[in-house]
């Protein structure tokens, strides 16, 4: 029974029809001529906006991953206290420059009807002695200066000019600073992004220099690398370099920042690398930046696409063709970790020049025949068949 069905399923694969079998030849590459090194995926520009002066939250734009257009507020501090301060202060320039416009009155009064000229008031006989007798006698013997005493007069009148005048720029500095203080309490976004992470919430009471939100550009992400000194030889500002992000599928990306000073105890040097726009990566990633190896030495194994590797218990598999007779046979191989352009390395197993499987269907097994591109199985073991 068990042999009728598998000729059943034998005749009937070939009318269902197989999918093409697409095969490749193995090659061989340079093992250790790249050494991969592991970063961070990075925003290409991130800042925490952070508290300028003391007070309550009273807005918060929104939750982590919301994204803002530049100049949007994300963050507001209670201005209450700041817009009572700024009345105040507007009070006091407003009598300043009372006192400065009656300080120019007075001043213009002296100096078109000096009060050193002028007769007592009144129109009895104080002012009558004072003008007939007084003053001219005092001219004679040289006892008042009038001159003197007009000028005076005047200098007293600019000074009360210059006071209001002090008074006045006083009180509008006071008020500049109460206005900067008010801008302080408006957080906006700097540029398009997203809001990475919060560190208050409504209510909250913050002081000068406490965190509020981190902010970042996140359309524009960066891998962070820090790259042995010894690798450095290598990198330069523009130069392109095979990636993978979360051990994807690989990427270019391109040096965009090299930073002057390396670390005296780590030995390494932080370089960024731009990623390309619209890659599979969010920031926090995990990323592996492949340099070429100044030490290499030229040994070349063979490499296989990850597709073509299969498991088989515990065990990474291929499945190989031989190119005469199109017999399909199961390799047991041993892997490397090094990743080349997706390719694995073959340590064991397999060799150059061998044809092999490319995603091979789950129902494969060693023995099957590659026939135009469609795998059968061997003729002898269905004539077999036919004749139990």
């Amino acid at each position: 029974m068990k042999r009728v069905l598998m000729l059943l399923c034998c005749l009937l694969l070939p009318a269902a029809g197989w999918s093409a079998v697409q095969v490749v030849e193995v090659k061989q590459r340079v093992y250790d001529q790249t050494i991969k090194l592991g970063g961070t995926v990075i925003p290409f520009k991130k800042v925490t906006l952070t508290a300028q002066i003391a007070g309550q939250i009273n807005y918060l734009a929104g939750e982590e991953g919301d994204r803002f257009r530049k100049g949007v507020l994300l963050a507001s501090i209670d201005d209450s206290a700041l817009l009572a301060r700024r009345k105040a202060a507007y009070a006091q320039w407003q009598r300043a420059y009372a006192a400065w416009q009656n300080a120019i009155t007075l001043y213009n009064r002296e100096l078109w009807a000096p009060q050193s000229k002028t007769a007592m008031p009144g129109m009895g006989l104080p002012s009558m002695f004072d003008q007939m007798f007084s003053r001219p006698m005092s001219d004679a013997m040289n006892i008042t200066d009038y001159d003197a005493a007009r000028r005076a007069d005047l200098l007293a009148a600019r000074n009360r000019i210059k006071e209001a005048r002090a008074q006045m720029e006083a009180a509008r500095a006071q008020i500049e600073e109460i206005d900067v203080q008010l801008r302080y309490t408006k957080l906006v976004a700097p540029f398009d992004g997203v809001i990475v992470k919060k560190f208050v919430e409504v209510g909250d009471s913050v002081q000068p220099g406490q965190p509020i939100l981190e902010f970042a550009k996140s359309n524009h992400l960066s891998i962070e690398v820090n790259v042995p000194v010894s690798l450095m030889g290598a990198i330069e500002k523009g130069r392109i370099f095979e990636a993978s992000i979360n051990h994807g599928v690989p990427i270019h990306v391109r040096v965009a920042q090299i930073f002057p000073v390396a670390d005296d105890k780590q030995h390494t040097v932080k370089v960024k690398f731009d990623i390309p726009l619209g890659a599979a990566a969010a920031p926090g990633m995990y990323a592996e930046v492949f340099l070429p190896n100044p030490q290499s030495q030229g040994i070349r194994f063979p490499v296989v696409p990850e597709e073509a590797v299969v498991k088989r218990g515990s065990l990474p598999a291929v499945y190989v063709v031989d190119p005469k007779t199109g017999e399909v046979r199961m390799k047991i191989v041993r892997l490397g970790k090094t990743r080349l352009n997706g390719e694995r390395v073959v340590l064991s197993g397999l060799r150059a020049g061998e044809r092999i499987i490319i995603n091979p269907p789950p129902s494969i097994h060693s023995g099957m025949v590659l026939k135009d591109g469609e795998l059968v199985d061997a003729p002898s073991e269905r004539k077999g068949d036919e004749d139990d």
